[in-house]
């Protein structure tokens, strides 16, 4: 069974998602940049309207300080029984704004590839990454085919509500980003004198800095449980420091 599928928003990750949907149907793409990003004719670059008539499982992959603006442009264009799905690193705040703005009757799906562009070159492909799903009201018929296609991906589903996956991001997502950040601010270098957790340190700081920074300040603004991890985790570095400073064990 070949799928309908449109995206509206082609960075880094769009461009990915797409190349990873073409084997299971068509794939029509809208961003406001697209003519300069798209490389393969399969993907049809078009106009939102044109996207959203055509699209049976819609994925919104804008940054999460636009979802809203996103939702409120589509909302009176898009088909009755289009799956809506987004693929925010945040799940509270955009599932909560598609119960606010869709019709009652809208399926739509809460999603999080646990990968990117990056991790996904590191391992040669989509096999054993995982993704997170979060139903808010979709069909059993509709999440069948979209699980089956993320099966066949390779993709591990992990299933659980917006809250537990914004408190358990906030502890991994979040906390990695936020040192990996204070680390790309050391400028740190490559050294010959180093030990291997020094390398390990630049893998992280390598990892983080190839995401936008829109994306690091909104994962840390629209998860409600980031800033409690953040300041644990500075109030352990300061009593760190002053343990050092005093000589204390």
């Amino acid at each position: 069974m070949k799928i309908k599928f449109g995206i509206i928003g082609f960075g880094r990750f769009g461009q990915l998602w797409a190349k990873a949907l073409l084997p299971f149907g068509s794939v029509w793409v809208y961003d406001k940049n697209t003519s300069e990003k798209i490389s393969d004719s399969a993907i049809k670059v078009s106009n939102l309207e044109e996207v959203l008539k055509n699209a049976e499982i819609l994925f919104l992959l804008v940054p999460i300080s636009e979802f809203e603006l996103s939702c409120r442009q589509i909302k009176d264009l898009v088909q009755p029984n289009t799956l809506i799905v987004d693929c925010c690193s945040v799940k509270v705040h955009p599932v909560n704004i598609m119960q606010k703005i869709f019709n009652p009757s809208q399926p739509l799906l809460g999603t999080h590839p646990l990968f990117g562009p990056d991790s996904v070159k590191r391992t040669g492909g989509l096999q054993k990454h995982k993704i997170v799903l979060c139903p808010v009201r979709v069909s059993e018929q509709q999440l069948e085919i979209l699980t089956q296609i993320f099966e066949k991906m390779g993709l591990n589903m992990l299933r659980t509500t917006p809250e537990d996956h914004d408190r358990e991001m906030a502890n991994s997502q979040g906390l990695v980003h936020f040192i990996g950040r204070g680390l790309a601010a050391l400028d740190l270098k490559p050294q010959e004198i180093s030990t291997p957790d020094f390398q390990a340190l630049l893998n992280i700081n390598q990892m983080v800095v190839n995401d936008t920074w829109r994306l690091f300040l909104d994962m840390h603004q629209y998860n409600p449980y980031t800033r409690q991890i953040r300041q644990r985790f500075i109030h352990q570095l300061t009593k760190l420091e002053e343990a050092i400073s005093h000589g204390r064990d």
